[in-house]
């Protein structure tokens, strides 16, 4: 496979993107602990029969940050303007799936279809579990080695393994992503506060107006705040299902590839290529 790279500019970053492949179009947003490296495998396995398009959101990975006011949903409709793409299936995770909530809500006739891991939302932290409160006070002092090692006991290993428990090779890359994005000057956590925008009223309070079919995956070692998401997300999302995936944390796809991968090309076969609304028709 041979990926296109090249940057967009938005105000305040230049987004690094990268696309492949041809045919329906799949355009993924990674996590907010990680980069666009976490979909290395879909990205490689969906190109040889999709258009695949994966970027790091600002202030993550090799994209820029400056100060200023920003909304990601918006840096995400500059990224497909800039590469011409009309409507999309988002494949998202954690924080990249609160950028497609707000997308799909401000862009319904965008979006073809919806397949989430391990789903959040602005404002809404884990906070219950020693792991996921040791993560929040590194991040007040901004403690980076207290943020990458209380990160991957939090969201890698979850509340119930140790790190012995969770998969090498995903734990090291889970890692090397994390450190990248936490050492980073400057990168997305020093700004967020100070410069993110979030939709009013928020795309929880809006969820029945989401058209696009929903898939919700959630690993089985994930923390007890994003399982209560993800059921508050299908309960209010029309036309939504649930999957939990055993033996796995917050990135499920890093865990159990083969799995979600399959569950991916499932949900895409029955609702990106087919599913379009009758004004786009």
């Amino acid at each position: 496979m041979s990926a296109t790279t090249r940057q967009v500019d938005v105000a305040g970053a230049r987004l690094h993107v990268e696309h492949a492949g041809a045919g329906e179009t799949v355009t993924m947003l990674h996590g907010f602990l990680v980069d666009s490296g976490q979909w290395d495998r879909e990205f490689a396995a969906l190109a040889r029969d999709h258009r695949v398009l994966r970027y790091d959101a600002r202030g993550f990975g090799r994209s820029t940050i400056e100060p200023g006011a920003y909304a990601h949903h918006e840096d995400l409709a500059a990224v497909l303007d800039a590469l011409g793409v009309e409507r999309t299936a988002l494949l998202a995770c954690s924080g990249g799936a609160a950028t497609a909530l707000d997308f799909a809500l401000a862009h319904p006739g965008r979006v073809s279809a919806l397949i989430f891991i391990g789903a959040g939302y602005w404002g809404r932290f884990a906070d219950r579990t020693p792991a996921a409160r040791a993560f929040l006070q590194a991040l007040d002092s901004y403690d980076v080695a207290g943020m990458i090692d209380s990160s991957l006991r939090a969201f890698t290993d979850g509340p119930r393994r140790g790190a012995g428990e969770v998969d090498a090779e995903a734990r090291r890359h889970t890692q090397a992503m994390t450190t990248q994005v936490f050492r980073a000057e400057p990168n997305y956590w020093r700004r967020a506060a100070q410069d993110q925008r979030m939709p009013q009223p928020s795309a929880l309070a809006r969820l029945h107006a989401i058209e696009a079919p929903t898939l919700l995956v959630v690993g089985s070692e994930d923390q007890p705040e994003v399982h209560e998401l993800s059921e508050e997300l299908a309960a209010g999302i029309r036309r939504s299902r649930q999957l939990v995936v055993q033996a796995a944390g917050h990135h499920a796809n890093l865990e159990a590839p083969d799995t979600v991968l399959a569950e991916i090309r499932a949900w895409l076969a029955r609702h990106a290529a087919r599913d379009v609304p009758a004004a786009a028709a």
